[in-house]
């Protein structure tokens, strides 16, 4: 299939991993053994190997592995060599087929205890142990050459030699746990028409930009479709993982702004998006830090940033939230209030109890320690007790929408009383309320988000500083930690690079402030940067270079 708006730099095969949706394999590029493998995602992003599963490599006519041009569609995955090319494309969840013209292809394992190997009338069947997976390899036109040494235990390491017939080579890769794929397969060229379709209907789903930013939403799209796994295990729902390289988990507030994408044409995933954190919400009202098809992660959790995206998600599709889904949406945020609301606290103020469990691991702010009360937790909180509100005055109970008010109220006198000092909030240590002075973080600035609730002066003093050209807001977007600041990094995490999830957040608190022209400048800074460098975890905020 032609990809008209595709560009070969930022469909970049390593940088960005071959898979599919609802699927827990994916083809990568692994720079330290500079080598594409065939990887197993289970288990989150703990593998000290990676999921590492076969290391693909190309031949020449007399067995020896040859440098390759590898290229990358939604569709497929392409290696060429001098002498020809070898497609290949996702057929299903658990099966890969190739069809290639010229080179061999080798698949090989590295040593690992229980590995083995064995050869059958119609495949080659390896286990590689150490994954709880096995594959079933076979060719439709070629020749297999099996190189597995048996030392009693297992194979030290598995060579398998995929050699072509008059040029030709095509076949398949099974993978499964317990029972072989039995579903009838098909050749490389419809597996990827089929693959092709199934994009095609995904990205038809997501917001459109302009022609400008075709390239960057072709890209975005893929990667969100891609990066979809099944529900197993953990995962009670499927799930969009943070990446297919190496976070593979879904964490508790990267996945509220994933929903976001889906919020006006798909709100049934975005819905789902949102499902598969909370099904794992404890009975305190605590989220995980992220969670895997393996484990839950509890060390530390997200900020409640869930209430501000549910009154997103509302206004894009009204009509989804029945009341019943209203009333799981109003279970889920009640005790996520509770739970922030009954933690340590300095008067009414909640804190964090590392930067971690605010989204903003390393910020400046955190560098004194904690418990740490920010000025973004109580705006958060605020926000959400605000939806909480809303949800009861829709579904009819009033005496609970007006406790609730209140509380957002308190919580918001609370806030401009104790955490506003001179031209701007602060944060302060929970234990002895001392206000921090390390750095010039944008955290700090997040209560932009309660617009009208934040008096004019107030408002006015925040916008006038945060769009002052030179500290925050540079060509490239806003920067999370000032780039005068002493502390600034290039690279520096969150102190300083510019990340997607701050963006969005402060879009809407400028929309809130009446700040319009602004909102959509920053926006589309923000975009023209990713359709420029791709779909980095964060970028340069001077340079826009992807990190």
């Amino acid at each position: 299939m032609d990809w008209p708006d595709l560009r070969a730099d930022l469909f970049d095969p390593q940088k960005v991993p071959f898979s599919r949706r609802g699927s827990f394999i994916a083809i990568s590029w692994l720079a330290e053994d500079a080598a594409f493998w065939l990887r197993n995602l289970r288990g989150g992003d703990e593998h000290t190997d990676l999921g590492r599963m076969l290391r693909l490599d190309l031949l020449d006519t007399q067995g020896a592995i040859i440098d390759a041009q590898w290229s990358l569609t939604p569709d497929c995955l392409t290696a060429r060599t001098r002498g020809g090319a070898i497609h290949l494309s996702f057929d299903g969840p658990d099966r890969l087929v190739f069809r290639g013209n010229g080179p061999g292809l080798r698949l090989s394992t590295g040593a690992s205890k229980y590995n083995y190997a064995q050869s059958a009338p119609s495949h080659v069947h390896v286990c590689i142990a150490r994954q709880d997976l096995r594959c079933n390899i076979a060719l439709e036109v070629g020749g297999l050459n099996l190189g597995a040494v048996w030392n009693g235990l297992s194979s030290d390491q598995i060579k398998l030699d995929l050699q072509p017939a008059s040029g030709a080579l095509e076949g398949r890769i099974d993978l499964f746990r317990i029972d072989p794929i039995g579903a009838p397969f098909h050749t490389q060229p419809q597996a990827a028409q089929r693959i092709a379709d199934e994009f095609a209907d995904f990205r038809n789903a997501l917001p459109k930009g302009g022609p400008e930013f075709a390239a960057g939403h072709l890209l975005a799209s893929y990667i969100l479709w891609s990066a979809y796994v099944p529900a197993e295990g953990a995962l009670a729902h499927p799930a969009i993982y943070m990446s297919k390289n190496w976070m593979t988990n879904i964490w508790s507030w990267d996945h509220c702004f994933v929903a976001l994408a889906f919020g006006k044409n798909a709100p049934d995933l975005a819905f789902e998006q949102m499902q598969a954190i909370f099904a794992a919400q404890s009975v305190s009202g605590r989220l995980p830090d992220y969670i895997n098809d393996r484990y839950a992660y509890w060390a530390f959790t997200k900020p409640p940033v869930h209430g501000w995206t549910f009154a997103q998600l509302r206004k894009l599709a009204p009509e989804y939230y029945t009341p019943q889904r209203k009333r799981q949406v109003l279970h889920w945020l009640d005790r996520q209030t509770r739970f922030w609301l009954s933690g340590p606290c300095l008067g009414n103020l909640p804190a964090y109890r590392h930067g971690n469990d605010a989204g903003w691991d390393n910020a400046t702010c955190f560098a004194e320690g904690g418990p740490l009360v920010g000025p973004d937790l109580a705006t958060f909180l605020i926000l959400q007790l605000d939806e909480i509100t809303r949800l009861h005055t829709e579904l009819g109970n009033i005496a609970q929408a007006r406790t609730t008010r209140q509380q957002a109220d308190e919580l918001c006198k609370a806030l401009l009383t104790d955490l506003w000092v001179g031209a701007g909030f602060v944060a302060r240590l929970q234990n002895d309320g001392r206000v921090v002075t390390t750095g010039q973080s944008l955290l700090l600035f997040l209560p932009l988000l309660l617009g009208t609730r934040l008096p004019a002066e107030m408002r006015a003093t925040l916008l006038s500083r945060l769009l002052r050209p030179g500290q925050y807001l540079t060509e490239h977007g806003l920067a999370t930690e000032a780039t005068d600041s002493p502390l600034y990094r290039a690279n520096g995490y969150w102190r300083g690079p510019i990340w997607a999830p701050t963006t969005a957040l402060f879009v809407d608190a400028l929309n809130r402030c009446g700040e319009n022209a602004a909102a959509l400048q920053i926006a589309r800074r923000y975009c023209q940067m990713c359709n420029t460098s791709g779909m980095a975890e964060n970028n340069d905020a001077l340079t826009g270079q992807g990190l």
